[in-house]
């Protein structure tokens, strides 16, 4: 299998190392958007620059791509790439509107390719442990869920200008409002509170879910101290028990998954799984070569969490609640 980066910022960097280490996968290229950065990343996995995307969307002999280009630029690639008969594995959001990824679902039914969003939280091995659990039945019937995702500022003036990654409110929630359909199903209704920022943006939001039987909590920040670590919150109460986890992201990692019952002592449970960048990675190179199903991580799923997504923002705009489903 071939596949081509187009970008080379921090997270087409990842998605080189790790996929250069996979056997049976070749790297094409990494596009960079300047000369020198192309030539950095070129040199450090032995391959020529590249500064021209086209160069790896019109190769014939490239079986995938993968878009890492910011999120208002994702639709034309993706596109581009998925009528030339290539496989796309696409970073999120996928989409910062609701037409864009209808555009890229509808291009990769047209053309029987797959499209794979890159849902990393997905693949990191507590949320994981906790979707089985809930699934299985084994925490009872879900009560509510709380998910979080807190980070230093961001936005205007820094490296993620919001025009082209997006609000806060869609590019560092996307994975909480996925996180929490993946485990709870769509919600019915959106309501939410929030603070603008310095960039113009809610940047700290409560968001809160109606969902069929249960409640859910997102809580989202770019607002945060410079030293706060990116923090990652999951937490499921059932009928029958808990599951909490939570990642820091600092200058030392830490990762905690406990379970609670109405008897005995909390239980830690260590796990062992490695990289969610590299599990989501291998993921995408299974389903293409149909070793694993692709409806598991879908673009239909993320076109899902874009859409609560931009409900919660003008629920919180509206100060008024927003219908998803029909009651």
């Amino acid at each position: 299998m071939r596949i081509g980066i187009l970008g080379a910022g921090d997270m087409g960097q990842t998605h080189a190392r790790i996929f250069s280490q996979m056997p049976g996968v070749e790297i094409a290229g990494v596009v960079g958007r300047s000369t020198e950065r192309a030539a950095r990343v070129a040199g450090e996995l032995g391959l020529p620059p590249v500064t021209d995307p086209w160069t790896l969307v019109d190769n014939e002999t490239v079986d995938a791509v993968d878009v890492t280009y910011p999120s208002a630029l994702h639709r034309g690639w993706v596109v581009a790439a998925l009528e030339r008969g290539k496989h796309v594995f696409c970073e999120t959001p996928m989409a910062l509107t609701i037409e864009d990824a209808d555009a890229m679902i509808d291009a990769a039914h047209r053309h029987k390719r797959i499209l794979m969003p890159a849902q990393v939280q997905r693949f990191g091995v507590e949320a994981g442990y906790i979707h089985d659990q809930v699934a299985s039945g084994s925490l009872g019937r879900p009560i509510s869920a709380y998910a979080a995702s807190r980070s230093a500022p961001y936005g205007a003036g820094t490296t993620r200008p919001i025009d082209l990654y997006g609000e806060p409110m869609l590019d560092l929630l996307i994975h909480p409002f996925d996180t929490l359909n993946w485990l709870l199903g769509m919600p019915r209704r959106v309501s939410g509170a929030g603070q603008t920022g310095p960039s113009g943006a809610i940047d700290y939001a409560f968001v809160t879910l109606d969902f069929e039987g249960a409640s859910g909590l997102v809580e989202g920040s770019a607002m945060m101290p410079q030293n706060f670590p990116f923090s990652i919150d999951l937490r499921v109460l059932g009928e029958e028990g808990a599951l909490e986890s939570w990642v820091r992201l600092g200058p030392e990692e830490e990762f905690g998954l406990v379970q609670y019952r109405d008897t005995g002592e909390p239980e830690s449970i260590d796990l062992e799984g490695g990289d969610p960048y590299l599990r989501e990675c291998a993921y995408f190179v299974e389903c293409v070569r149909g070793e694993a199903d692709p409806a598991v991580v879908s673009p239909e799923g993320e076109r899902e969490a874009i859409r609560v997504a931009l409900a919660a923002r003008e629920a919180i705009v509206q100060a008024q609640p927003q219908l998803l489903v029909d009651q």
